[in-house]
């Protein structure tokens, strides 16, 4: 049994969603900063495409994983400072919320620039967008969420290397029974 097993449990779904959702955020970088910058248009369409689909994907997963996190809330870890333990948690609302902002503003920039239409008809948007503003506020949104995911696996690091035991509780096929 691992070390903070009765302590800190997270269960194999949660784990689970944390895993997917992690890995489509991070596939979901390099689609977007690509499809905001080649000239191409059969490769813009696509990974305009793959973008969407993952963000809905993502979006889903999300919510899902809220409504897990609100009946059943992961307590921090035994130990951490008050302050530590606010940050944590404050830190893992918010990579939880923002995906979610994210997408609103996601879509925002594409209704604002009718890309709907053009997605639908199989044809890819332009290379430059009408309304440069949406598209400039989800830009900074998926900066400031890249951010903070640095700020999240910091203190992950940080935990790790002066407790050795942050990573034991998100490690994928420990077994651990609860949602």
């Amino acid at each position: 049994m691992p070390r903070n097993a009765s302590i800190r449990s997270y269960g194999t779904l949660r784990l689970w969603l944390h895993w997917i959702i992690a890995l489509s955020i991070l596939a979901m970088i390099p689609t977007g900063l690509v499809m905001a910058r080649t000239l191409d248009d059969a490769v813009r369409l696509d990974l305009y495409r793959v973008h969407l689909a993952i963000g809905w994907l993502v979006v889903a997963l999300t919510a899902w994983r809220l409504v897990l996190r609100a009946r059943r809330p992961v307590p921090a870890p035994a130990g951490l400072a008050a302050w530590n333990r606010r940050l944590l948690h404050t830190v893992h609302w918010a990579i939880a919320v923002f995906p979610l902002l994210l997408a609103v503003s996601g879509m925002g920039t594409m209704l604002q620039n009718d890309l709907v239409p053009l997605l639908l008809a199989g044809e890819a948007p332009p290379a430059t967008l009408d309304v440069e503003q949406a598209r400039l506020g989800h830009q900074v949104g998926a900066y400031l969420f890249s951010a903070l995911l640095v700020v999240h696996v910091a203190g992950i690091v940080r935990h790790q290397l002066r407790r050795g035991d942050a990573l034991e509780p998100m490690r994928p096929g420990r077994g651990s029974p609860a949602a």
